[in-house]
């Protein structure tokens, strides 16, 4: 049996930051791939949010598309709304506005890339410090002491390896998590299932609509919202692009599949299809964790990052930088609980005071708010009450109505307003129930905003006739 200081399972993002960081400070690090290399096993790509630019710069800085050839920056975002007849009702693109605080994020919302092509460049960033990569290799249980503590892993063959911290970096279905006792099985209402699909694209013709002077400049992230279909994300990359969608798992009232057919099939996204001269690639299906705040992410001698600790956003279920971020941390955690001599669980547990305070943990201080409102908006199109039936003709109205000149303009916007108040019923009690406790997550420091608000509400509900 050989000996570690510090094992990491995984060897996606969170698993290649956490080796290199803990070998760059001397410990001895090992880290574990099933596929044979890094992202290998993978669904598709990922969208690259600006953070990992403020937070991991020196990496970062090296992501250049001689290395990451699937690279496209998607300086835009760019919304679809379909509705019950699968009929495009609108179209609206957001680049990043004023109120962004740094750079890059002024100029990109995303940097696209596959995950086949960017997990093996960065874990050769922990190989390049010293960490030991064992790729084809399954960790099929852990390893306990008399006591029943963590103190290895056993492969799938048997072997078992010994460390002093080991770190679940092996995402949604975690052995780690399972085995520690930390997180033994998920409910259906924190974990969801995505199906996507992936197609390869002209890259020309990708340029020549997408690219920085196509007809719709560097819009490489596409989010289609619908009446029959929950919200699905489109990222484009190099060559191609994948559309995705999903939902928890105990809201499922059909076959996943049939929702993301639903929208493929449309006119508006065949469309699309045709101006790249798109063709089917890959059918892909994943699970991700989608709660509305972590799991316990530590034990005696173990800690979970990324997904195997469900930190994925609680609003998009990103979990690309989460898993980075706290991979970071908890590498952090373990230098110094090695150097102390102590990995126990009380050591350990400043490995969730720091993710706390992290930009990961701050995005779970509004989690459960968020969350119920996103489920029971853009998502409430496998529930009884659909409540995407009056959004989405609202949104038209109060957004696009007046730029047309069927009536004289003061006559239209009488028109338009006539026309919200048909939505108000519906709008405000929804607004009451699932808006304003995002509103008092936002503005809790300023919540005598609140009556004011609640008023205004109030009075904008249609009066019942007598």
């Amino acid at each position: 049996m050989s000996g570690y200081d510090v094992i990491i399972v995984g060897a996606g993002p969170g698993g290649s930051i956490t080796a290199k960081v803990a070998a760059e400070a001397g410990l001895k690090t090992v880290f574990f791939e099933r596929g044979r290399k890094p992202g290998e096993k993978n669904a598709s790509g990922c969208g690259l949010g600006p953070r990992m630019w403020r937070e991991f710069p020196n990496i970062m800085k090296e992501l250049k598309p001689d290395v990451v050839p699937s690279m496209r920056m998607a300086s835009c975002v760019m919304n679809h709304y379909l509705d019950k007849d699968l009929k495009e009702r609108a179209i609206e693109m957001y680049y990043p506005t004023d109120s962004v605080t740094y750079d890059p994020a002024k100029k990109f919302i995303t940097m696209n890339a596959y995950r086949s092509e960017f997990d093996p460049w960065l874990a050769k960033f922990a190989t390049d410090a010293g960490a030991e990569l064992k790729t084809s290799m399954l960790i099929k249980r852990l390893v306990k002491d008399d006591a029943g503590k963590v103190i290895g892993v056993q492969t799938e063959k048997g072997d078992k390896i010994l460390g002093k911290i080991i770190i679940g970096a092996d995402g949604v279905i975690s052995t780690v998590a399972r085995f520690s006792g930390l997180n033994p099985r998920w409910r259906s209402d924190q974990i969801t299932l995505v199906p996507q699909y992936d197609f390869s694209a002209d890259r020309e013709k990708i340029d020549k609509i997408y690219g920085p002077d196509g007809v719709l400049a560097n819009a490489a992230d596409g989010i289609w919202w619908g009446v029959t279909f929950p919200a699905a994300y489109q990222v484009i990359f190099g060559d191609g692009f994948h559309i995705g969608l999903g939902s928890w798992m105990g809201q499922w009232i059909k076959n996943p599949i049939s929702y993301i057919n639903q929208l493929v099939g449309s006119k508006p996204f065949q469309r699309m299809i045709k101006a790249i001269d798109a063709k089917p690639r890959e059918v892909q299906s994943h699970l991700l964790p989608w709660t509305k705040e972590p799991i316990k992410t530590y034990t005696d001698n173990v800690m979970l990052i990324g997904d195997a600790g469900g930190f994925p956003c609680p609003l998009e279920a990103e979990g690309v930088y989460p898993a980075m971020e706290t991979g970071k941390l908890a590498a952090e955690v373990a230098i110094k609980a090695i150097s102390e001599g102590d990995t126990s669980k009380k050591n350990l547990k400043l490995y969730e005071d720091k993710w706390k305070e992290s930009s990961v943990g701050i995005e779970f201080q509004a989690g459960e708010s968020l969350q119920t409102l996103w489920k029971n908006l853009f998502f409430s199109t496998q529930s009884e009450k659909n409540n995407m039936e009056w959004f989405i003709p609202l949104h038209v109205e109060m957004n696009g109505a007046h730029y047309d000149w069927s009536e004289p303009h003061i006559v239209r916007f009488r028109q338009i307003l006539n026309k919200i108040q048909e939505y108000l019923p519906e709008a405000i009690p929804f607004m009451m129930k699932y808006g304003m406790p995002v509103l008092s997550d936002i503005m809790e420091e300023n919540a005598s905003t609140f009556p004011l608000l609640m008023k205004m509400l109030e009075n904008m509900r249609p009066k019942k006739k007598k």
